[in-house]
């Protein structure tokens, strides 16, 4: 890769034996046996094309609309496809309780979360008929931003046992904007046995590591990436070490990406994500990454922040220039 990636403000090694290329699974798509196979082996599936790129954008214009009317991006100067940053927000002011819920619960992107040919790749991987969580995780990454180094099964391990993630870019995603980064073959790894058997919530856990390098150097492997397509999709082991990319992002644009977990439908359900719309024992919080020129998600509870009585982020929660100013 010819450009310097950074991830929580680090710059990886670009040393082939350090940083390498997401592998295609596409050709094995078809293939129950191989996929289960190269998911043990790899701890992940990548399928270049699998969902209709049409549906994605779809599900892309649905979501940006939302955000352009609450002024986090520029839909005045720009096509509101284009996903640019606005100078000034109104997010401080709108009900985000409702406002996440929109976004989760969009027509379009419950129909690309619940894709025909995403939910095939879990019967032949699970050997059962799957479905999603109800909760789903879209992410909007603003420049300046990214996502933590963490392992997902310290989140939604509270019901299934067998649950999987699959990362969706809701568009074209450039490696400047900030895509996923996996860390190669950690789910097998011997050092985090005692990091998967917390909990999120009950231990207040968070991130696994602010420091790419340096969970490199413990666990060993490459950190692995690409750029992305709408219409991609990447299935992976929850065990599976990852974090994002920053968003570096030379013309402002927002990258906007969705978390999605699947289980056998006849397995227990955690609670916490399936017909809750407070997944957080009665605390007003809702699910929303980042903030432009924040200090950054040191914890799990930074991305899920405080809102009031009304919905509205609460102001000791509030770290942005563009927030105070709306």
């Amino acid at each position: 890769m010819e450009q310097d990636l950074y991830c929580r403000g680090k710059k990886l090694d670009a040393h082939p034996a350090r940083l390498g290329t997401l592998r295609d699974s596409s050709d094995i798509v078809d293939d129950g046996k191989l996929l289960q196979q190269r998911m043990a082996e790899e701890g992940y599936l990548l399928f270049r094309g699998l969902a209709d790129r049409e549906k994605v954008l779809r599900a892309r214009r649905e979501i940006l609309l939302k955000y352009a009317i609450i002024g986090e991006i520029d839909a005045v100067n720009h096509d509101v496809m284009d996903s640019i940053l606005q100078e000034q927000s109104f997010i401080a002011q709108v009900n985000l309780i409702a406002f996440t819920e929109s976004v989760r619960s969009g027509v379009a992107y419950e129909e690309l979360t619940q894709d025909r040919r995403i939910m095939a790749i879990y019967e032949k991987l699970l050997g059962g008929q799957v479905r999603t969580f109800d909760f789903k995780w879209p992410r909007f990454v603003r420049p300046g931003e990214g996502t933590g180094i963490h392992s997902d099964n310290i989140y939604v391990s509270g019901g299934a046992k067998n649950v999987w993630t699959t990362w969706i870019p809701i568009g074209d995603v450039a490696l400047e904007e900030g895509p996923i980064v996996l860390l190669e073959k950690s789910h097998l790894s011997t050092k985090l046995t005692k990091y998967w058997s917390k909990d999120a919530d009950k231990d207040q856990v968070g991130w696994l590591s602010e420091n790419p390098l340096g969970v490199q150097e413990s666990i060993g492997g490459r950190w692995l990436t690409s750029s992305f397509s709408a219409g991609d999709i990447l299935c992976f082991d929850v065990r599976l070490v990852h974090a994002s990319l920053d968003n570096r992002s030379p013309i402002k644009r927002c990258r906007l990406t969705s978390d999605t977990r699947y289980q056998l439908a006849a397995d227990p359900l955690d609670q916490r994500w399936h017909g809750n719309a407070n997944p957080h024992g009665g605390q007003r919080k809702v699910f929303l990454p980042g903030m432009v020129r924040s200090v950054g998600n040191r914890k799990f509870e930074e991305e899920w922040k405080p809102v009031d009585q009304w919905g509205r982020l609460e102001r000791s929660s509030v770290r942005t220039d563009r927030l105070e100013s709306a």
